[in-house]
């Protein structure tokens, strides 16, 4: 004779997902359009205050993430703001065209 065990299954009750995990302030850093971090560049370049720009000084100057820096540089290289002087994988350097 086999006897059979019933399981009781228990519910573990769900966490609920509260609200305030939602961020309420928008960080800065992935919310500047590359259309302002360019005319930024080019506000700067006009002044000369720069000699090059590279996107970790870039990133770090305006307070935005790397990857946001490179774009806006590439863009400013195809306006005609910025050359690009040294072209390294890693850390390509930039300066300015005029």
């Amino acid at each position: 004779m086999s006897s059979k065990r019933e399981k009781t299954t228990t519910k573990k009750p769900t966490p609920k997902k509260s609200e305030s995990a939602k961020p309420t302030l928008l960080d800065y850093r992935y919310a500047v359009p590359i259309e302002d971090i360019v005319k930024k560049i080019e506000s700067e370049v006009s002044k000369g205050n720069v000699k090059y720009y590279t996107p970790y000084t870039l990133a770090q100057a305006l307070d935005i993430k790397i990857s946001a820096a490179k774009r806006a540089l590439r863009e400013a290289v195809k306006r005609g703001i910025l050359k690009l002087y040294s072209g390294g994988r890693r850390s390509p350097i930039f300066t300015p065209a005029k």
